[in-house]
């Protein structure tokens, strides 16, 4: 099934519905992926930037195999 098949198939179940239940949790996840990383203002990631570089230079990293299962786990908690 391509995307916009998918798309054709979700407004013809949102115009039918009647539940504001399922509209409220449609218009949530739209919300919440607005509000994800790319929304993030250019001076919070510079700074961010800046303390991550600060912690490098201090010897304050961690093996890629923790970074790998934290990111896993965090992607597992994003799901819908």
């Amino acid at each position: 099934m391509n995307i916009e098949t998918t798309k054709l198939e979700l407004m013809q179940m949102l115009l039918q519905t009647q539940k504001e239940s399922v509209l409220a949790k449609i218009k949530s996840i739209f919300e919440q992926e607005s509000s994800t990383f790319y929304s993030t203002k250019i001076s919070d990631l510079q700074q961010r930037a800046e303390e991550s570089l600060k912690s490098i230079e201090s010897g304050e990293t961690r093996p890629i195999e923790e970074f790998k299962n934290q990111l896993d786990n965090w992607k597992n908690n994003q799901a819908i």
